[in-house]
């Protein structure tokens, strides 16, 4: 692979001490194209030794002088150009370095930002013994070098982990694809893979994908996890939780995961039209599952079937009433939101004296819900509406669930600790 180098010249003290270390720099990086980043200055100073010295014998090279030797942003530009240039001609970043041993100290910052931005290959420094004026003395000189993909992928990495503490997992993976491709350390590429596999699993459980969500976490349970990030308890009570709602799907557990998901899609996320719409199913399910835990539906398959009540199982007195929800075409009795909870109401059961409560503040949540885009309505829901009808709900919640605060607690999502 044809390799490049880009290197500021500076002064020294003759001249030529400071072109000795840059000839150490490139014999040591032997490049077959190089760019000198110079001023004014050290055209006439430094520029001539290094001219003369056969280690740019068969090798390509060009001069740029810059504009002002005091003004990084000027600098930096002028290096990103060069370096540009030479990825034109066929030369790869990760093939190129950049020496920013000397010059002014804009200099060397211009370079080394122009270098990480353009995702070089390496930024070379040279060190030595110091003698007199704190300058490194001839003979001592050994260039050190630096990745700035190592910089840019650890920059990337915590970004990743930014976004999956916001529970913006399909960034976080695009964002954990990208410095992927920067930096291949078998370390790095473990915590990496764990990031990802961690980011899989709560998408899947964020949309409801519950047997896939936990078939991934005990995939995780052979990652090792940092330490440092403090989630490996949360993800064993995620596991835990992950299982009682993939076998069975009515149970408390289920309930407070629905008000979760509302809450990570209004508070966060902003979204209050997605979040109404969990927060109208979680109250749909409340009802269900007072139902089924009543028996009161029938089995299709070995399964509850939640539009199929089974008229059968109800009072006498309760048979009749209910009876005129059966649809003539399949026969099947499907109860409305409202007509679940007032049967609920008619056998004396908690969810339906909530609902039925106050049933002003009921038929407001409902218009609040029916009104929404993602209902009947062309009204997008404001966050004001939202809390409204999150606080109803979690109110609600908390009255019919066992243990709603300890439940809560263990099916919150993990966040890494940074």
């Amino acid at each position: 692979m044809k390799k490049a180098m880009i290197i500021t010249v500076g002064t020294g003290r003759t001249g030529k001490d400071i072109a000795h270390a840059i000839c150490v720099s490139i014999k040591q990086q032997n490049p077959d194209n190089i760019v000198f980043i110079k001023t004014n200055k050290t055209d006439d100073t430094t520029m001539p030794f290094i001219r003369q010295d056969t280690i740019l014998e068969e090798k390509q090279y060009e001069e740029i002088e810059i504009s002002d030797p005091n003004d990084v942003e000027k600098i930096a530009d002028e290096c990103q150009q060069a370096i540009t240039a030479l990825s034109k001609k066929g030369y790869d970043l990760q093939d190129m370095v950049a020496d920013y041993t000397s010059g002014t100290k804009a200099m060397s910052a211009g370079l080394t930002i122009a270098a990480i931005k353009c995702n070089v290959g390496a930024l070379v420094y040279v060190a030595g013994d110091r003698g007199e004026g704190g300058r490194v003395m001839s003979g001592t000189e050994r260039p050190i070098a630096l990745q700035p993909n190592r910089i840019i992928a650890d920059s990337l990495f915590q970004d990743a982990i930014r976004l999956f503490n916001i529970y913006q997992y399909d960034a976080c993976l695009e964002t954990l694809m990208k410095a992927r491709k920067i930096l291949a350390d078998p370390a790095f590429i473990d915590r990496m893979n764990t990031l990802e596999t961690l980011s899989k699993a709560y998408m899947s459980w964020d949309k409801f994908q519950i047997n896939e969500s936990f078939n991934l976490l005990k995939e995780s349970k052979r990652e090792k996890l940092p330490q440092e990030w403090g989630i490996e308890s949360q993800i064993k009570n995620n596991r835990q939780v992950l299982y009682k709602e993939r076998e069975n799907k009515f149970c408390e557990e289920r309930m407070v995961d629905l008000l979760e998901n509302a809450r990570r899609r209004g508070e966060v996320e902003k979204k209050f039209d997605d979040a109404i719409a969990r927060l109208y199913r979680l109250c749909e399910y409340i009802a269900q599952f007072h139902i089924s835990q009543k028996n009161l539906y029938r089995e299709k398959d070995s399964e509850v079937d939640t539009s199929d009540l089974d008229l059968s199982n109800l009072p006498a007195n309760l048979q009749e009433k209910y009876r005129r929800y059966r649809n003539p075409k399949d026969g099947k009795v499907k109860l409305s939101l409202h007509a679940s909870y007032d049967l609920l109401f008619d056998l004396d059961e908690l969810p339906g004296k909530y609902f039925f409560e106050d049933e002003n503040k009921t038929k407001k949540f409902l218009g609040l819900r029916n009104n929404s885009i993602l209902a009947h309505g062309f009204n997008p829901v404001s966050e004001k509406v939202y809390k409204e009808m999150f606080i109803f709900m979690e109110d609600f919640v908390k009255k019919v669930a066992g243990n709603f605060a300890y439940i809560r607690d263990r099916i919150k999502f993990p966040l890494i600790e940074r």
